[in-house]
């Protein structure tokens, strides 16, 4: 450092850096004892200025990376300097929990779905990745890896090779039972906790935690990765499933988005066999992402669909219906919908079944569905 100051000159020396990611081994790094090595020069040194807006990953890693700050700062605070967390600019999805993927699984998603991504491990188990990935070129070490950036990042059994020593220390701090001494004790997990700190923020887009064997280490960081906060805010990473290739080449947040995209642009196609296939897709991606609720809502607009393109064939081929059946199945349908919010499908509903209805029908569901739809629809304007 003190030749850099010599070089530099007064005042010409620029330095930046994070002291969450001094993971160099026998190093550390403090902004003060930069700033006493160029005292010690005769430069006249600037407080350091916090730049807290990440140009580079979105929020789903951040949050990722911030909840390991929190157990950095809460258990070791004497390892690095407490600065605020890094705010991202745009939202992103949360990493993607793959417990139990075998070596075959990952090297047909290195080979295909996840083509180009990076594999980060311990460094000394770099080596052995390699070669067990068919000799796979961007598997990188973590420490090696430090000061680039990748768009999409797995990191590989890294709880999982914790040594057999730290796996129940590290089990006790995920799950929030260390004790005070517990910087004293085990020293040496505040080095795995920058590890993993750096090895997240090396993230641009799409990260994954890969385990292919269960571990004490791993089973409570999944544990303190899946679940919600106490205050029931969402947790920092989702669980994917592990039987369907296509299914852990996206997180939940991703198969949550594919969905919606799905079941929004069925609201702006006419052809019925369409429909039935954007919503079909809409509902896979959402059983995916195990979200139930959203599932539900796109069954619910499929089975209506269905009913309305039932109508539409008999219409065309002049087959005679019972009204009384359509009219009965449609305030079900109606009802059904309007519980599940789907009040653009509800209209699209009354719109088919409306010349199958008696007048009294007509207008009892009108009163019932439509009439507060379109009040709500003139307050929203």
């Amino acid at each position: 450092m003190l030749v850099f100051f010599y070089l530099c000159g007064p005042n010409g020396l620029f330095l930046a850096g994070d002291p969450a990611q001094s993971v160099v081994e026998g190093t550390e790094f403090r902004f003060e004892e930069v700033r006493s090595v160029g005292h010690f020069v005769g430069s006249v040194m600037q407080k350091p200025k916090t730049v807290n807006i990440n140009f580079r990953s979105h929020s789903g890693i951040l949050n990722c990376a911030g909840g390991v700050l929190d157990l950095m700062f809460t258990h070791f605070p004497s390892s690095a300097k407490q600065l605020k967390k890094d705010k991202g600019l745009f939202q992103g999805s949360r990493p993607g929990v793959l417990l139990g993927a075998n070596i075959d699984q990952l090297n047909i998603l290195l080979s295909d779905k996840l083509k180009g991504a990076v594999v980060l491990t311990h460094d000394d188990s770099a080596s052995h990745w390699r070669r067990r990935l068919n000799d796979y070129k961007r598997v990188y070490g973590i420490r090696e890896a430090k000061g680039l950036e990748f768009k999409t990042v797995i990191i590989l059994d890294f709880f999982q090779e914790i040594p057999p020593s730290l796996q129940k220390p590290w089990r006790e701090l995920v799950l929030n039972r260390a004790g005070q001494d517990f910087e004293y004790k085990h020293p040496l997990v505040g080095n795995l906790l920058k590890l993993l700190y750096t090895g997240v923020t090396r993230c641009i887009e799409k990260l994954f935690f890969v385990e292919t064997s269960s571990s004490t280490a791993g089973k409570a960081t999944i544990r303190w990765l899946t679940q919600k906060g106490p205050g029931g805010e969402g947790s920092f990473a989702t669980q994917n499933n592990i039987d369907d290739i296509e299914a852990m080449s996206m997180t939940a947040d991703e198969f949550v988005g594919e969905g919606i995209n799905n079941a929004e642009l069925s609201q702006s196609v006419e052809d019925l066999d369409e429909v039935l296939l954007l919503l079909e897709r809409a509902s896979w991606c959402f059983e995916q992402a195990d979200s139930t609720d959203l599932a539900a809502k796109a069954r619910m607009q499929h089975s209506c669909v269905l009913f309305r393109r039932e109508l539409e064939t008999s219409r065309d081929q002049n087959v005679v219906q019972n009204h009384a059946v359509i009219e009965m199945r449609a305030a079900k349908m109606m009802e059904s919908l309007s519980r599940e919010g789907l009040f653009f499908e509800v209209l699209n509903c009354f719109d088919a079944v409306r010349p199958y209805l008696s007048a009294y029908a007509s207008e009892q569901l009108e009163r019932g569905f439509i009439s507060d739809i379109v009040l709500a629809e003139s307050e929203d304007r």
